[in-house]
């Protein structure tokens, strides 16, 4: 399908606006690998956003992932829930909008304390080992 550029000068098939777009608004390469958190005890697969904690699969949807990503690269301790929404969301949500998500993903983690919430915000914490 062929379509008329802003100026009108030319016609444009999709694969060039597509690469017009990459080239002008080119979205960041995500990091290749995986993060590995508490002594292994949560690790991210970046590539198959396969999550594993305390050695078994856990199943989590693309935003879970997303979230427990940010969790893991902002560190140890507890965050305030606007440099958590800055982190994964790159947006300014209102603070109560983490509230869902965050007892998503501590429910699929499997344990509820991985997922800390103070008065200050949310931090990542593993729970103690049987």
């Amino acid at each position: 399908m062929e379509k008329e550029n802003a100026v009108g000068a030319q016609p444009m098939d999709d694969q060039a606006v597509a690469d017009w777009i990459r080239n002008h608004f080119g979205r960041v390469p995500e990091p290749q690998g995986s993060l590995t958190a508490f002594d292994g005890r949560l690790v991210i697969d970046l590539d198959t956003r396969v999550v594993t904690v305390d050695g078994r699969e856990v199943q989590l949807h693309r935003a879970d992932v997303k979230l427990l990503r940010g969790l893991v690269e902002l560190g140890e301790g507890v965050h305030e829930p606007y440099s958590i929404m800055w982190k994964v969301y790159n947006a300014p949500f209102h603070p109560h909008e983490l509230r869902y998500p965050m007892t998503v993903l501590r429910t699929k983690l499997g344990e509820p304390s991985w997922i800390v919430r103070t008065e200050e915000g949310y931090g990542l914490r593993p729970p103690d080992l049987p």
